[in-house]
């Protein structure tokens, strides 16, 4: 039996499926992987946090130069956070890695303001961009911008409270990020101690469905079409998945990266504030080990994630896992390896359809 998997978020969004790349920044969303997930009928999304205005706008019009379907951008609307400790206490715990990957100190010149996100925002629709996507704060500071450009705004939200208030400021979409999903937990404001609040996709995402009136995309744990199917079950009208395009043909993640995420089980992720001073999910390594014998020094968002991006680009060179930041679901062993991001599509698309013939049959 034929299946149609289109909804309401399909039509806002300009896309075939209802499948959206995550903004993953860092390296992993190439302009390859984007337009790949775009031109195989999802949202291919590109994480613009830490990238320059210049560099996005390339990103962009190569992405553009491979696919006319919509892209979107996502940024950060974290507000900087103080840390506890000076940097000097960072970099001297960071010193034997620098060795190790045979680079010199960090540089003393102080660095150059990142751009914000309204900056970001504005290289990248002025790019070809056409979507906007925000994560870890409310939308509010772009949506006029947003508008200006007769964009969709999807916002991210770990929680209801704060579904309700990115509606409230007018996000056309929502994204309900449950606690099994990589990277940073996207609360819009965190406790003074201890971790964020940590609600399941299965337990998160009815209870958004219920309070909002934009179409909601369920995030976390989620890797095939059973994924998606239940999803929809729960009410919402799409899925958002990070992890399961990190190895693919197009992905940015390094040959080190890919196989710890090949080998990683289903408790080996957790929950790190020591590589970017915000929580985030990822998988252990070596930078983490050290920082934490060093008693997790820790200089704040997002100076911490900036103090160390050199030893991420050498190790991100060197294809190792050692000293990069390895963000990842819990269902991180479901993703296969070395095949196309269409193909993940195509896969998704048919289990599927193939579970709702099991369920009809």
């Amino acid at each position: 039996m034929p299946w149609s998997f289109s909804t309401p978020l399909c039509a806002l969004l300009g896309t075939r499926y209802p499948i959206v790349l995550a903004g993953m920044a860092g390296g992993p969303t190439t302009p390859e992987l984007v337009a790949a997930v775009s031109a195989a009928g999802g949202l291919g999304t590109f994480g613009a946090a830490g990238m320059s205005c210049a560099a996005l706008t390339d990103a962009i019009r190569r992405a553009r130069a491979l696919t006319d379907r919509p892209i979107a951008v996502n940024v950060l609307l974290a507000p900087a956070r103080v840390g506890t400790a000076e940097p000097e206490a960072l970099q001297a715990a960071l010193a034997p890695i620098r060795d190790a990957l045979g680079i010199g100190p960090p540089p003393t010149a102080p660095l150059s303001p990142a751009p914000s996100g309204l900056e970001l925002i504005e290289a990248a629709l002025e790019a070809g961009a056409t979507i906007v996507s925000t994560g870890l704060g409310d939308p509010a500071p772009v949506v006029p911008l947003a508008r200006a450009a007769g964009a969709p705004v999807i916002a991210m939200v770990a929680t209801v409270a704060d579904a309700v208030r990115a509606v409230e400021s007018g996000a056309d979409a929502i994204v309900a990020q449950g606690a099994e999903a990589g990277g940073h937990r996207s609360n819009f404001d965190l406790p003074k101690s201890g971790p964020p609040p940590m609600v399941g996709t299965v337990a998160l995402v009815p209870q958004i469905v219920a309070v909002v009136d934009v179409p909601v995309i369920a995030a976390g744990g989620i890797m095939n079409g059973s994924g998606l199917i239940a999803a929809l079950a729960l009410g919402a009208q799409g899925i958002q998945l990070g992890t399961r395009f990190l190895r693919t043909t197009e992905s940015g993640a390094n040959a080190g990266y890919r196989s710890r995420l090949a080998t990683a089980a289903d408790t080996d992720t957790e929950i790190i504030t020591a590589f970017s001073g915000r929580p985030a999910r990822g998988l252990r390594n070596k930078v983490l080990d050290v920082l934490e014998a060093a008693g997790s020094p820790t200089i704040g968002y997002p100076r911490q994630g900036s103090a160390w991006a050199d030893i991420k680009a050498a190790s991100d060179r060197a294809g190792s896992a050692d000293a990069t930041t390895l963000w990842a679901g819990q269902a991180a062993a479901l993703a296969d390896t070395e095949i196309s991001a269409a193909e993940v599509i195509v896969q998704i698309m048919a289990e599927a359809a193939a579970t709702l013939n099991r369920f009809n049959a």
